[in-house]
């Protein structure tokens, strides 16, 4: 993935693909099909109060090797009932994010969580982009309480910041379709809970959110629902009859009125403390579905690029992580014990995670765990404000 820094290509060659993304919009159902990446984005009604996921839907199935895409929510428009608001009024920070895989072969990290994000992507087994089923990404962010039915915000697909690599490294045509979500309704999804893993048949799957009346009906894609309860207005609960793996999996809750919510799920976590360092602290990673109980990572350090680590425990209970960092040479240089609570994160710059080492390229990290955990390396350039994700080896 550290390749990707030979392949922002020269102006021209973007501007290029910009204008195919833009022409390519005027086509109609006599046209062949667009040969390239065609990105849709959902247009839809959120109330104050709930939660926008913004899904991002490939239209026609490609396999992804690497890239990035920049989304951003910094323009508003309000019907002619309803005073003007700034969208930092109408939504709040980004929440988080995921990258959808049907191998589950897909890292990333989403730079920036005000306003817009950088996503860069990484798929080794280029699954990525395969399936039309479930979006490539999906970001989070909640819309104000204070928000006002009929204002709406551009959520936008950047074709300046838009590159998608093919299995041969090949740049793809891009055609993007941005969306527009609208305040409204009263129905929203905030969270699967599990939204990762395999669910047992009776164990119970809460989807929280606001506006559920007592006879909303759940749906999720491709499961069979043996129980569905009202619990509240803002919380559902039902258990399957056969497992299903639910990540990703769609999720639908429709009110007694036909308002409908749909939602993407992932497995929630929380952050253990904040980076010191700028950009790793504005920063969301974005874990593939493999984990590990070693992996080693060989730090890249020169002028303004740095090396990180990012690790998250998705396991029921803690995960005890050891690090070891050794010289060119594999003397051992120093050591440090962590503990990975359950459903936490960690980033990190390797400095912060061995003080007193000067971390140099061409060094090895180590790192194990006595529980499976998702691992990923950051390769960072401040300069750029570039955070490209780095899948661990299985070997030195």
């Amino acid at each position: 993935m550290g390749a990707i820094h030979c392949c922002k290509g020269p102006l021209s060659r973007v501007a290029a693909l910009t204008i195919l993304a833009l022409t390519a919009t005027g086509a109609t159902a006599a046209d062949p099909p667009f040969v390239g990446v065609s990105l849709s984005v959902a247009n839809p009604t959120i109330p104050a109060g709930g939660v926008l996921q913004m899904q991002v839907f490939v239209t026609e199935p490609n396999p992804i090797l690497k890239g990035k895409q920049r989304a951003s929510f910094s323009s508003a428009r309000a019907a002619a009932f309803s005073p003007f608001a700034a969208p930092a009024a109408i939504l709040g920070n980004i929440r988080d994010a995921a990258l959808y895989s049907p191998g589950g072969d897909v890292s990333g990290v989403a730079v920036g969580k005000t306003g817009s994000t950088q996503v860069y992507f990484s798929s080794p087994l280029t699954l990525f982009g395969t399936s039309i089923d479930t979006p490539v990404m999906t970001i989070a962010l909640p819309v104000s309480k204070t928000a006002t039915a009929g204002q709406t915000v551009d959520l936008t697909l950047d074709p300046t910041n838009s590159l998608w690599f093919d299995p041969n490294s090949q740049l793809y045509p891009v055609e993007l379709k941005s969306g527009v979500m609208t305040v409204g309704g009263t129905l929203s999804i905030s969270d699967v809970s599990p939204g990762a893993g395999t669910v047992q048949p009776g164990t119970l799957i809460s989807i929280r959110g606001t506006g559920f009346d007592p006879n909303a009906k759940v749906d999720i894609n491709e499961a069979a629902i043996a129980t569905s309860t009202y619990v509240s207005s803002t919380l559902m609960q039902v258990t399957l009859s056969v497992p299903l793996n639910i990540r990703g999996k769609r999720t639908r809750v429709t009110n007694d009125n036909n308002e409908r919510a749909e939602y993407y799920p992932y497995q929630r976590t929380s952050a253990i403390g904040t980076s010191t360092h700028a950009l790793i602290a504005s920063s969301i990673p974005l874990f593939a579905e493999t984990t590990w109980t070693l992996g080693y990572f060989r730090p890249t350090v020169q002028g303004t690029i740095f090396s990180g680590l990012a690790m998250q425990n998705l396991n029921s209970k803690k995960a005890n992580v050891t690090l070891k960092v050794y010289s060119k040479k594999g003397v051992l240089l120093g050591t440090q014990s962590q503990i990975l609570g359950v459903n936490k994160t960690q980033a990190r710059d390797l400095t912060e995670l061995f003080p007193g080492v000067t971390i140099t390229t061409g060094m090895k990290v180590k790192v194990t765990s006595d529980r499976p955990i998702q691992m990923m390396g950051l390769l960072g350039d401040d300069a750029a404000s570039t955070l490209l994700p780095i899948d661990p080896s299985p070997t030195p």
